[in-house]
């Protein structure tokens, strides 16, 4: 299975636990294959230095631990879907260009849409209930 972790995903498993680190340690299990792109990864840096003030050290760790589990792919700026947030669109993106299976997120926005072009886009906890992991 291919899996685009959103970036809000990703930040609640790191200062929160619970489901989302659940999620995180599946794909570090390589239970199944995460999906990242350039763009998603400048966004997930900007939050953690902007965001949460993460100092530069610790950033590098976190970015080197997502990169030891998640495939890289090169998305496209465009994208067919009726996204309310704009922003939604490199997530998308990295999905279709990564032929995934799904999108976990906790974001309204882009759960409202349920799928895009066949890729199911679920809550971390409807995800996780998906499989007997």
């Amino acid at each position: 299975m291919r899996v685009v972790i959103d970036n809000n995903v990703l930040i609640s498993a790191l200062f929160w636990g619970g489901q989302p680190r659940r999620v995180v340690d599946l794909a570090s299990g390589g239970h199944f294959q995460a999906l990242t792109s350039p763009a998603l990864l400048a966004e997930l840096e900007d939050v953690f230095a902007e965001d949460f003030r993460v100092p530069q050290e610790r950033l590098d760790l976190i970015l080197r631990d997502v990169l030891s589990y998640a495939e890289i792919v090169l998305a496209g700026e465009q994208v067919e879907a009726a996204v309310r947030d704009a922003a939604d669109v490199k997530v998308i993106a990295c999905a279709i260009a990564g032929r995934a299976d799904c999108i976990i997120t906790g974001d309204n926005d882009l759960l409202a849409l349920r799928q895009v072009q066949g890729i199911a886009i679920r809550s971390v906890s409807t995800f996780l209930k998906m499989r007997a992991w």
